[in-house]
């Protein structure tokens, strides 16, 4: 292997309310379809998996009784992720103690299944009686509950499930998690501290008390009355990371090229004036296109948040307008399959990737609601042989995470792949 070899996306893999499959994602990305629906009867839109087989993507089935949705949509978006790689068994063995995972930690576990050996332990003044919580109430939480809830389980079980012996942790930084641990896994392979990476994160459905937290920090979205903000979604996604020498010693041809990485942190965020949040987004773009070595002309397309909250939005669209052409592609993919919470930064970079890898620009929907309507490029519908090459994707949440990574197809690399047509 070539000491310069690009570092690669060689494989993706995601369970959201699109599908499964990639060409049910495809299928619905093309076409302007979301698929956020009423749940219930609460007042907010919600995008749930409808993929009723889960299980069949984990190696371990056993390992079921004691996970929690969030791992089972990890593990099983993991063995998607290294099936496209074509990476095998055999494979994995080969040198195990340099194949790794870095997973981002679940966002949304609620504490309910927690609850009742607290209230169990009130006195009678509503207060928790803790000498009696530790006499007997502690006793009565459920056995090993606390271990499909611990942020590195679903990292944790995909090792364990795939024999990965190499650098191994978990990325707790909420939201980002899903594109940090790529920009993470892109580090340690440049540094010659392992050779491949499963990396993602993964989501389940969020509980009340987290929606309600939510809604009392004002970042959610409700329908009745109409209310701007997140509309809450769960997902699995995960990516391959290794060096493009590798990806191509098994014939594996529409790989992504990670060109950069930039990863930053913007404390109170949601207290900052518009014009400060602004310069702070301008200034990450700038910062993540010195690492690449590129102009802002030489970027094909750029795909935001978009997630909903008014105040990042129009940060993200505004740096936009300063940074980059007028005339470049605007994309965002939140719509489709809403803000997965800790999957809701890998599943706008799983989007992102489907673009690249088969050369199309899906629509951008709600543009009525979008800042900045008329002044940027949003894309307006689905175009088919795009002919991106360089793709800027990037994340910004409500907790302050804000990561870029800049992509490249490697087309260049191999034969030019079959024309992408509509389904």
């Amino acid at each position: 292997m070539s000491e310069t070899s690009p570092i690669v996306i060689s494989g993706i893999g995601a369970l959201t309310p699109l599908g499964a499959d990639i060409n049910e994602h495809l299928a619905a990305h093309q076409q302007g379809e979301s698929c956020l629906r009423a749940k219930y009867e609460l007042p907010f839109l919600q995008g749930d998996v409808s993929e009723p087989n889960i299980k069949q993507w984990l190696p371990d089935k056993k390992s079921c009784r004691m996970l929690t949705r969030q791992g089972l949509l990890g593990i099983a978006s993991a063995t998607l992720a290294l099936n496209q790689a074509k990476l095998h068994a055999s494979e994995l063995a080969e040198q195990d103690q340099l194949n790794g995972v870095i997973y981002g930690a679940f966002y949304s576990q609620g504490v309910l299944n927690a609850a009742q050996p607290y209230l169990n332990a009130l006195d009678g003044s509503g207060a928790i009686n803790y000498q009696a919580f530790g006499a007997r109430h502690y006793r009565e939480f459920p056995p090993l509950w606390i271990l499909p809830r611990l942020p590195n389980t679903t990292g944790g079980q995909i090792s364990i499930q795939y024999g990965l012996r190499g650098l191994s942790y978990s990325v707790v930084n909420g939201p980002a998690g899903g594109m940090i641990s790529v920009g993470e896994a892109l580090e340690c392979i440049q540094d010659g501290r392992a050779r491949r990476f499963v990396t993602g994160a993964s989501e389940m459905d969020p509980t009340i008390e987290q929606l309600f937290a939510l809604d009392q920090l004002g970042v959610l979205a409700t329908q009745t009355p109409s209310k701007a903000g997140l509309t809450i979604s769960e997902a699995g996604v995960s990516f391959i990371v290794e060096p493009l020498a590798l990806a191509q010693s098994r014939q594996v041809s529409n790989s992504i090229e990670l060109v950069a990485y930039e990863n930053s942190y913007i404390p109170h965020i949601l207290t900052l004036s518009e014009a400060e949040l602004e310069q702070k987004v301008r200034a990450h773009f700038l910062r993540t296109l010195d690492k690449a070595e590129l102009s802002p002309q030489e970027i094909s397309a750029i795909q935001l948040t978009m997630a909903g909250i008014p105040a990042l939005d129009q940060s993200e669209a505004k740096a936009t307008q300063q940074v980059f052409s007028a005339t470049v592609p605007v994309l965002c993919a939140t719509d489709y399959s809403g803000f997965a919470l800790g999957a809701a930064a890998a599943t706008n970079l799983f989007y992102a990737c489907l673009q690249l890898q088969h050369q199309y620009l899906a629509p951008v929907l709600n543009q009525a609601k979008k800042p900045l309507t008329g002044q940027l490029n949003y894309q307006q519908q689905c175009q088919l042989d795009a002919g991106i090459t360089t793709l800027f994707c990037h994340h910004i949440d409500h907790l302050g995470n804000q990561v870029s990574l800049i992509l490249r197809t490697t087309a260049h690399h191999h034969a030019p792949h079959l024309k992408q047509e509509v389904i």
